[in-house]
């Protein structure tokens, strides 16, 4: 069984490989996923950080609706939206596609002081060139 950390960082790691082989919409997807999972986690910054890159992306998202994941959850809609997500991209196939990638996730997580400094690092190549 996963941590709330690793599931994290399976779902942000995807989202990056999908950005990076031009599959915006694969990546808002797992975005969301990842933003749920930041919003359960108690990480405002990385919920607050997809949902922007989602938005960045597609304006009219259904996410605009709520101000943060974290409201989003206590909506019938966005559940419904979101088990649909859970359903196409479960952990299992999350975990088979990212190694499918050549990814293995190992032990990463134990190089970060916190949760949150690793999921910012993860998302950090969605920062436009020259953010910090």
């Amino acid at each position: 069984m996963s941590t709330p950390a690793q599931l994290l960082g399976l779902y942000l790691h995807l989202a990056r490989a999908s950005r990076r082989r031009g599959q915006p919409q694969v990546c808002d997807r797992l975005l969301i996923l990842a933003g749920t999972i930041a919003a359960r986690m108690d990480l405002p910054a990385i919920d607050a950080h997809c949902r922007q890159i989602v938005l960045d992306h597609n304006p009219r998202h259904l996410i605009r609706r709520w101000p943060t994941f974290l409201t989003a959850l206590d909506d019938s809609d966005f559940l419904h939206f979101l088990k649909q997500l859970q359903r196409r991209y479960p952990q299992e196939r999350a975990e088979q596609l990212l190694h499918a990638l050549g990814f293995e996730m190992g032990q990463e997580r134990e190089a970060y002081a916190s949760d949150e400094e690793y999921a910012a690092e993860i998302l950090a190549e969605f920062l436009p060139p020259g953010a910090a």
